[in-house]
């Protein structure tokens, strides 16, 4: 009987396979820092609502009270950022002794953004926003992060 030629058998070769995998990392390697920041935008959105929304409850606190220091103390809305569960941000209410007409909420960062680059924010009575000195990197200012 005469020999049969080989027939290629079908799948992928390694180097199909390696070249597969190779595009698949160049891919990853380029979204995942994407995702990434934009998953940071959505939740620092989050939090600039959340400090929005107990710069209102202050205006309510200061109508009825006449200062933003009183008694009983002004209890925050909300706390935290996001509203329900782990919190990305902590929010918290200073209002200086020499001027009880004032107030300013600053946003601190926790769990998933504690590394994040832009920093704690702040959110005055006067609607002033603004980055916390020394927690942002270099080069970002409050109006890119603030967007």
């Amino acid at each position: 009987m005469p020999a049969q030629p080989c027939r290629p058998q079908p799948g992928f070769t390694l180097v199909e396979l390696l070249a597969a995998v190779a595009v698949l990392g160049v891919l990853v390697a380029i979204a995942l820092p994407a995702y990434r920041e934009q998953s940071a935008r959505a939740r620092r959105s989050q939090m600039q609502a959340v400090l929005i929304e107990d710069a209102g409850y202050m205006q309510r606190y200061y109508a009825a009270n006449n200062a933003y220091a009183a008694s009983p103390p002004p209890r925050l809305t909300y706390a935290a950022s996001p509203r329900a569960g782990a919190p990305d941000y902590l929010v918290t209410v200073s209002v200086p002794a020499a001027d009880p007409t004032s107030f300013v909420l600053t946003a601190t960062r926790a769990g998933a953004m504690r590394d994040d680059r832009c920093g704690d924010f702040t959110y005055d009575n006067l609607g002033q926003r603004d980055l916390v000195p020394g927690s942002f990197a270099a080069g970002l200012s409050a109006e890119a992060c603030w967007r």
